[in-house]
């Protein structure tokens, strides 16, 4: 089994061709919860179906591990932990965004429980590709017809140099108080991203 786990939720549907993408016939493939009904319709068989099932009805069919709708995970953390416990260490988050607000964010807090647990992940939409990046240097490939926005998720993000963009900086300080960072403009290359501490928002977002 590959080391990528891919999990499909149950915000804005993504596309074959958002998938196809990144999602390889090797990886993991969990629902959570509604998710099912988008693996469904992209012709997609999980191997894991997890949640409490208040979005939708219980599966009758395949694997499932069933959950009291009163608990403290959401169905995309139960998700992840499943695929932690099962050895990935790659996330591929599929319609996390969209719908509820509260929904989002606490999919962007669940990157942030991945990188504690020695994984990453992104969460990925028909319009968004949205990571967390930690203290050190990064490549971010560009996206075509997609902007680039860096915002502090940290209090704070220091010495930060942004190169390979249209709007450079070198060695300063953001904050997560004023939103410096949005919209920045891909060129030809990769955009190379280094700073010294704190944690940076990574969000690639169709224009």
């Amino acid at each position: 089994m590959s080391s990528v786990c891919a999990v499909f939720c149950g915000g804005d549907p993504v596309s074959k061709d958002t998938v196809r993408q990144d999602l390889k016939r090797e990886d993991l493939r969990i629902a959570a919860d509604s998710g099912c009904k988008l693996m469904k319709n992209l012709g997609i068989t999980p191997h894991l179906i997890i949640g409490d099932f208040d979005s939708s009805e219980r599966p009758t069919e395949g694997n499932v591990l069933s959950f009291p709708v009163e608990k403290d995970d959401t169905d995309l953390m139960l998700a992840v932990r499943e695929g932690l416990s099962r050895g990935a260490n790659r996330f591929l988050i599929y319609s996390a965004t969209g719908g509820r607000l509260d929904h989002t964010i606490a999919a962007l807090q669940t990157l942030a429980f991945l990188n504690d647990h020695k994984a990453s992940g992104v969460l990925i939409s028909d319009t968004e590709r949205v990571e967390l990046l930690y203290p050190g240097s990064h490549k971010i490939k560009p996206v075509k017809g997609f902007s680039l926005s860096l915002l502090a998720y940290s209090n704070s993000v220091t010495d930060l140099t942004i190169t390979g963009a249209k709007y450079s900086c070198h060695g300063i300080t953001i904050d997560n108080a004023f939103p410096l960072g949005v919209s920045n403009e891909f060129l030809d290359s990769d955009v190379s991203v280094s700073f010294a501490s704190g944690i940076l928002l990574c969000i690639r977002s169709k224009l």
